[in-house]
């Protein structure tokens, strides 16, 4: 199945497909997930603009409410400021009125502070312009100086106090005390103003906590607000809006999400996603990818938005799993690859059909090729008269012959050419088989013609080069005697002249040796001279080593006699001790003279001895030499009576042997002659082997073919 050709192509053509479908479906998987993924975060990140403008418009509602709380606030103390100023100017009034005394007056002033209360336990309290307390409900700060006070957070208040109630004739300071009778700090605002009839600076105040309170509830009212809008709101199929702020409380949690959601760990970092989205936050950044471990230990991977707002410290985020966002992907890939399927099987039906009808042709081809292959040609040409293909060989055949080129594709000039080949292969067959029994038959007849020819010049080349090779030796006998007596008389000459030259060399050896003769003797006289000096030389040293014995004992006597003559012999004394040191010093150098002129006279002795068998050694040296000279001069006689034979015989040599070398030179020249001859036989009987066998060989081929006989 696999070796037919349609088949091949077929599933060439389906390998292609399918291989251009999968590469078209993953590039499109990858390119769809890219883009879900794109429109996904921009619907996650339009989602969040959305919820970010609400909590703007929020955070715009809670700011007016707070601002229109305080204001009521601030309108209202002041409004209690206004009467209760209106009081104290009652009683200021019974004091210019004289009905009360001025301290009266002020007393009953502060009695009224320390005891009026309105709103929530709110009071008044009267200082100096310099900020001295003088009533206050709280009686511990009376009688302080509160210039320098500080509230709970450490503000100090006390200027601020005295410039807006001395000199702006009012104003409002907030600050942060405890109420009456607690020890929490909230905040509070005062109202303070002056009172310049008795340089005081009236003040009261109301605590903020319950306007804080009123804020956090408008603010959880927003949370709880976002909760059911985030509600409503999903990304993808399970994919939710939450919120956190900057304490990583989650406001809003997402729909669905457990009690732990803000304990989240990411497991690519190890920290909790509430952590790394707050990070992704304040960088200014959007998105965050993460993998999360569900409730039933499996991983999933998650896609999440994130944008921090700002003014209220909140972050809104998303969350979604990627899953999620790939799933349309998913059933979109799944889909397209089974139409590519159905796609595939039709186009291998229809390319294996068509590709069937184009190959049939060429498939009874390859069988008539086949044949030939095997040398059968009859049944190569049966192929194209046979109704094979439904005849379409032979249609094609007989349409070419008629209708010429018109209407052919590749595979009918294929057909034609095939069957155009069988013909003209069929007749050349033919021809060869004829030419080849012809070839054989000249082929035998001319290789017995050669094999006697070579017979005789094998002969002839063999007696020749027996004949110069023997006149080679002979050219090379006398050209090597005549080398050897030309060396001979040259030796013969150089001998003479060495040898009489020898014989002069003799002459002045035998003077030279007479004068050295001459000379040991008298070297042989003086070295006896020196040794009879040197004998005389130790009998002078005996006898100065006796003198220096009788000196040292006459110092010794003498510095006997100075020890005896006392003080007086003293100097004596010092006389013959230096004596007696010259005498053992020249005893010394004596001792050391006696021994040198041992050492001398002892090599003197040495040497006449040495001196007289050297003189022995030259007379003997001399005869001998006087003998020498007298054979030589023999020997230079002989060798010259002998120079001109040898020239004689060497002129005869040389002519000998320019005779030998010009007849091995012209039986050289004949044996390559005869070589080149048989050379040239062996060849030519070679090429006609080669051609017998090529023959042979070609007929053995041909032989193969069965062809048509005429």
């Amino acid at each position: 199945m696999f070796r037919s050709i349609s088949t091949r192509i077929s599933y060439i053509v389906a390998i292609v497909v399918i291989a251009s479908t999968l590469v078209t479906l993953l590039f499109t998987g990858s390119t769809l997930e890219k883009d879900m993924t794109h429109a996904q975060g921009r619907t996650a990140r339009n989602t969040i603009r959305m919820g970010l403008l609400y909590l703007q418009e929020g955070k715009q509602a809670i700011e007016r409410y707070r601002e229109h709380a305080y204001k009521d606030r601030r309108q209202a103390i002041k409004d209690v400021m206004d009467v209760f100023i209106s009081q104290i100017d009652s009683l200021y009034g019974l004091y210019r009125s004289g009905k009360l005394t001025e301290q009266d007056a002020k007393e009953a002033a502060y009695k009224l502070a320390r005891e009026t209360r309105f709103f929530n336990n709110d009071y008044f309290f009267i200082y100096t312009d310099k900020m001295f307390n003088l009533a206050h409900p709280d009686r511990s700060l009376e009688g302080r100086d509160l210039s320098k006070g500080v509230d709970k957070r450490g503000y100090a208040y006390g200027p601020d106090m005295i410039r807006k109630a001395t000199r702006e004739g009012g104003g409002y300071v907030k600050i942060w005390w405890t109420r009456l009778g607690d020890t929490v700090p909230i905040p509070k605002i005062l109202y303070v103003k002056g009172y310049p009839k008795w340089g005081w600076i009236i003040g009261t105040g109301a605590y903020a906590d319950d306007i804080e309170a009123a804020v956090d509830k408008q603010r959880q009212s927003l949370v709880m607000d976002m909760r059911k809008g985030f509600s409503q709101i999903r990304l993808a199929e399970t994919g939710r809006l939450f919120i956190f702020d900057n304490e990583k409380n989650v406001l809003v949690p997402p729909v669905g999400a457990g009690p732990d959601f803000a304990q989240t760990i990411n497991l690519d970092t190890g920290k909790t996603v509430i952590h790394d989205l707050k990070e992704v936050g304040k960088l200014g950044e959007w998105r965050l990818d993460y993998k999360v471990r569900r409730r039933d230990g499996s991983e999933v991977q998650r896609q999440s938005f994130v944008r921090y707002f700002a003014p209220m410290g909140w972050y809104v985020a998303s969350t979604v799993p990627m899953e999620e966002i790939y799933a349309p992907v998913d059933a979109l890939i799944m889909k397209q690859g089974a139409i590519s399927f159905i796609i595939l099987l039709l186009t291998i039906g229809v390319i294996y059909y068509a590709v069937r009808r184009i190959c049939l042709p060429i498939r009874s081809v390859s069988k008539a090729a086949f044949h030939v292959s095997r040398g059968d040609l009859r049944q190569a040409k049966k192929v194209f008269s046979m109704a094979t293909d439904k005849g379409h060989l032979k249609q094609v055949v007989d349409s070419f012959d008629t209708e010429g080129e018109k209407k052919f594709d590749e595979v009918d000039y294929l057909v034609v050419s095939i069957h155009t080949m069988l013909q003209t292969l069929n007749s050349l067959v033919s021809q060869v088989q004829k030419s080849g029994d012809q070839v054989t038959r000249s082929a035998l007849k001319l290789g017995t013609a050669i094999g006697q020819l070579e017979i005789a010049v094998e002969s002839q080349a063999t007696a020749t080069q027996e004949l110069g090779s023997t006149s080679r030796e002979i050219s090379a006998t006398s050209q090597e005697l005549a080398r050897t007596m030309n060396e001979s008389t040259e030796v013969a000459v150089s001998t003479g002249k060495l040898a009489a030259q020898g014989v002069q060399d003799l002459g002045v050896m035998s003077q030279t040796m007479d004068a050295m003769r001459d000379a040991s003797g008298g070297i042989f006289s003086k070295l006896s001279v020196i040794n009879s000096k040197a004998a005389n030389i130790s009998t002078v040293v005996t006898s100065i080593s006796k003198i220096s014995e009788q000196i040292n004992l006459l110092s010794l006597n003498a510095a006997i006699e100075a020890e005896k003559a006392g003080e007086f012999g003293q100097g004596f004394s010092v006389v013959a001790r230096e004596i007696r040191k010259l005498a053992d010093q020249t005893a010394m150098s004596t001792l050391d003279i006696e021994k040198i002129v041992a050492e001398m006279l002892s090599a003197v002795s040495s040497g006449v001895m040495e001196m007289d068998k050297f003189r022995q050694q030259v007379e003997n040296g001399v005869s001998n030499v006087d003998a020498l000279g007298s054979g030589i001069s023999g020997v230079v006689s002989q060798i010259s009576s002998l120079t001109p034979q040898f020239e004689s015989v060497n002129e005869g040599m040389q002519n000998q042997s320019e005779g030998a070398a010009q007849i091995s030179k012209a039986m050289f020249q004949l044996t390559e002659t005869s070589i080149q001859t048989k050379d040239a036989l062996t060849e030519f009987k070679s090429i006609t082997e080669q051609l017998s066998a090529s023959v042979s060989s070609l007929e053995e081929e041909v032989a193969v073919f069965q062809v048509e006989k005429d």
